[in-house]
């Protein structure tokens, strides 16, 4: 008898029903019709296929354990056991791990050196010019004989002088603010999530990222049950995602990469700062627990 067959029988004899081993284990219903059906494709992963094989038997009066053992040639226990774990420094990190330019230590040196320099200069500035202005320049100096005259007004009562002023004053004036609006930088654009396509069927949803140059991904959860794989061309991460363990933070090299949720309810994922919306909500419908989302670049 197969692993399944033992399991049916064994709930037969308790006289139970499904409905009422769902109660008993909290899998759900077409779970276990699929465990006595030897059918591990319906679950949400290999992972989740020793845990509940063991709720199961022991729901129904077997050693799990010894049942494991006894049909371990029928179970993908080689591919449920393994966890990869991806360290992967970001673009960001190796960039600033390097050593720093020697310029950057004396440049703090530097700049207080000139700013005592110039407080100086101004001191003495002041000092030669202002309290003292007839002994630093003698052409200043004003005979108290000499007759000074007002310049002579035009029509309106403003010397020509006042008026070439003005005219320059207004001229500096527009001047720098064209200047200051040309050095104005434009705002760059939101990062924005678009979906491309999407199959219910599959529960797959492919999604585009815009006015980014790579794809920077960030993975929370509220709950203990999130099984999920990471993959581009290389694989970034296969496991649990707890709170424990959570945010888990990659930066893509890619343009594409690939998420195998086996149980997105409470996952939140947020790409370049931007939370991702799903398409198909985990939360509201339990059919949508296991999701396949391809995340790309937008084509500039």
């Amino acid at each position: 008898m197969q692993i399944g067959e033992r399991l049916k029988e064994a709930r037969i004899e308790k006289d139970l029903t499904l409905d009422d081993l769902q109660k008993e284990t909290k899998i759900q219903k077409r779970y276990l019709e699929s465990l006595e059906n030897n059918d591990w494709s319906v679950l949400p992963g290999v992972f989740y296929v020793r845990a509940f094989v063991r709720e199961y038997a022991e729901a129904v009066g077997l050693n799990g354990d010894e049942l494991l053992d006894e049909h371990k040639d029928e179970l993908p226990a080689s591919q449920a056991a393994q966890q990869y774990e991806y360290v992967t420094p970001s673009r960001s990190s190796r960039a600033s791990s390097g050593g720093s330019n020697p310029l950057f230590n004396y440049l703090p040196k530097v700049l207080v050196i000139l700013l005592v320099v110039a407080i100086l200069f101004a001191i003495y500035y002041a000092v030669i010019n202002f309290m003292d202005p007839g002994e630093s320049n003698p052409g200043n100096q004003v005979d108290d004989n000499e007759v000074i005259t007002a310049p002579e007004e035009d029509e309106q009562g403003t010397s020509g002088e006042e008026e070439s002023q003005q005219e320059e004053n207004t001229t500096e004036q527009e001047n720098q603010n064209e200047d200051e609006n040309a050095n104005e930088e434009p705002e760059e654009p939101s990062t924005e999530i678009n979906v491309v396509s999407s199959d219910e069927s599959k529960v797959e949803t492919i999604y585009e990222v815009s006015n980014v140059d790579q794809i920077k991904l960030s993975l929370a959860t509220t709950s203990d049950q999130n099984w999920l794989q990471v993959q581009g061309n290389s694989e970034y991460f296969q496991g649990m995602l707890t709170p424990d363990n959570s945010p888990l933070e990659f930066d893509i090299e890619e343009n594409e990469v690939y998420l195998n949720i086996g149980s997105a309810q409470g996952l939140t994922i947020t790409v370049n700062g931007k939370e991702l919306q799903y398409e198909f909500d985990p939360n509201e419908d339990d059919n949508y627990i296991r999701q396949h989302i391809y995340i790309r670049l937008a084509e500039e």
